[in-house]
């Protein structure tokens, strides 16, 4: 299969979306990680059961939904420009544009 010319709004909307991603997975490892610090461990817990954590306060809460609500609009601008580019969003075009979005953008 030969390999697919990605306008280049069409990798920065990709990039954008990877971003906003991004952002929501770094926040929810920030946050579960401040849980550890803030939560202690109880004592003879078995092992095998998870460590309870303090639940996630109104304000991380609200982030997360604000980072939530960016990704979930920057995937579905990324997928209209996929549908005016005429291109259909199967495994090889989406693989193709992630790829490209991953490459280093060109000196300008």
């Amino acid at each position: 299969m030969a390999d697919i010319e990605f306008p280049s709004e069409l990798v920065d909307r990709q990039r954008a979306a990877d971003q906003a991603w991004a952002a929501l997975e770094a926040h929810r490892k920030q946050v579960d990680g401040q849980r550890r610090q803030d939560t202690p461990d109880t004592p003879g817990r078995p092992a095998w059961t998870a460590r309870p954590m303090r639940p996630w306060t109104k304000t991380e809460d609200a982030e997360h939904q604000r980072l939530m609500t960016a990704a979930v609009s920057a995937q579905e601008t990324l997928r209209a420009a996929l549908a005016g580019a005429r291109l259909s969003p199967d495994a090889a075009t989406v693989q193709g544009l992630k790829n490209a979005a991953r490459a280093e953008r060109p000196a300008v």
